[in-house]
């Protein structure tokens, strides 16, 4: 519920203004004793478990369902004690705002039974106020309404932010995806001119360094200090080709460190922490692919599954091949269960002789190792 701050307001200001009566009365003489003062710790209690619920730093369908239950269980008999000892129809309001609360937390045939065991209460404690079964079933009624109506609110708005969420994540993946494309072009066109440059120019002047140390031989003085002179110039060119084209081979390297960065900075439903190198050069196209995807399903999962607030991913260049280390601070799972993005994350690191290591962790985050070697080394 962080992201529906507006929907955070209407329930505080819901809890305080269905108060108003009650607080006037009270301050008017007319309500006190007993009845007051558990009025009042009801009322603070169902203040300071709203407060909680709503300033939980992850979204309520991603906290532990036991602690979750505890607050809106606090917040249910607060409310129904409120209605109770005030005789105030009005402020079964506030199981309208643990209905919306409940439809947050949990899925969707849990809440409506939570809204159902509120009703019901709600209608008893009511004809035990108006002695009278309909007018007990008629304010059970209308806040039952209430409450399917926010529970279908609350659904929508989670609906929306789960496909604002979607949305930016494939974005961050389609500009990492271009990205990397893009790279993959310039690599390939440098690619090309050192190789006409090895083959062609740098042919070339081999011959002709091979013609001029000939003619250097066969030629009398003075035109033999020319062609001398032309030969050391022949060579001097073959060298500075060959120096290009080893420039020009060594940055053609695929760098995916911008790549990875526009990835984690599109990303808004999980704070990433990337820690990579400046450069990290990575020989063959087929090695970058699956780097990015690992990144992007560990990201995916954390987000969606791990229900994780921050995700720490490290990725370092060894002098055997390249390491990743990705955990976050989600909920975990007793145990991995391998579907399509994981299989598929291990299946392209098997590929390239890699290996990914999944731990799982109930409570304490998902853990994921993967390493991929390079050519020369798998090769071997």
């Amino acid at each position: 519920m962080r992201d529906d701050k507006w929907l955070n307001r209407a329930a505080y200001a819901t809890w305080l203004v269905v108060s108003l009566p009650t607080l006037a009365e009270m301050l008017g003489g007319g309500f006190r004793g007993w009845r007051a003062l558990v009025w009042t710790m009801a009322f603070a209690g169902f203040g300071v478990a709203l407060a909680i619920s709503l300033r939980a730093k992850a979204p309520l369908r991603q906290c532990p369902r036991r602690r979750v239950g505890a607050w809106l269980g606090v917040q249910a008999s607060a409310g129904l004690t409120l209605v109770y000892l005030s005789g105030n129809a009005t402020m079964a309001a506030t199981l309208v705002i643990v209905a919306a609360e409940a439809a947050a937390a949990f899925s969707a045939p849990v809440a409506w039974t939570w809204v159902a065991v509120q009703s019901v209460a709600l209608a008893a404690l009511w004809v035990q106020q108006v002695e009278s079964w309909i007018g007990g079933l008629a304010v059970a009624g209308s806040f039952a309404g209430f409450q399917a109506f926010a529970i279908a609110a609350m659904s929508l708005a989670r609906r929306e932010r789960l496909a604002r969420e979607d949305l930016a994540r494939a974005n961050a993946e389609l500009a990492a995806t271009q990205a990397l494309l893009a790279e993959n072009s310039r690599t390939a066109e440098r690619l090309r001119i050192a190789r006409d440059l090895h083959d062609t120019l740098g042919h070339h002047l081999t011959a002709l360094s091979l013609q001029l140390e000939v003619a250097s031989r066969l030629s009398a003085d003075p035109a033999a200090d020319h062609v001398r002179e032309a030969h050391a110039i022949t060579r001097l060119l073959l060298s500075d080709v060959r120096d290009v084209v080893s420039r020009m081979r060594e940055t053609s390297r695929i760098d995916l460190v911008q790549v990875m960065r526009t990835l984690a900075a599109g990303t808004r439903a999980v704070q990433v922490h990337l820690d990579v190198p400046e450069v990290l050069p990575v020989e063959e196209t087929a090695q970058a692919h699956a780097l990015l995807q690992c990144v992007q399903e560990v990201i995916t999962n954390a987000a969606r599954h791990g229900g994780a607030r921050n995700l720490w991913i490290r990725i370092e260049a060894r002098p055997d091949g390249i390491g990743l280390h990705a955990r976050d601070d989600g909920q975990g799972a007793a145990e991995v269960r391998w579907g399509h993005g994981l299989t598929g994350m291990r299946e392209r690191f098997a590929a390239l002789s890699g290996r990914i290591e999944v731990t799982p962790g109930p409570g304490r985050g998902f853990e994921v190792r993967g390493f991929i070697p390079r050519p020369e080394a798998a090769a071997s």
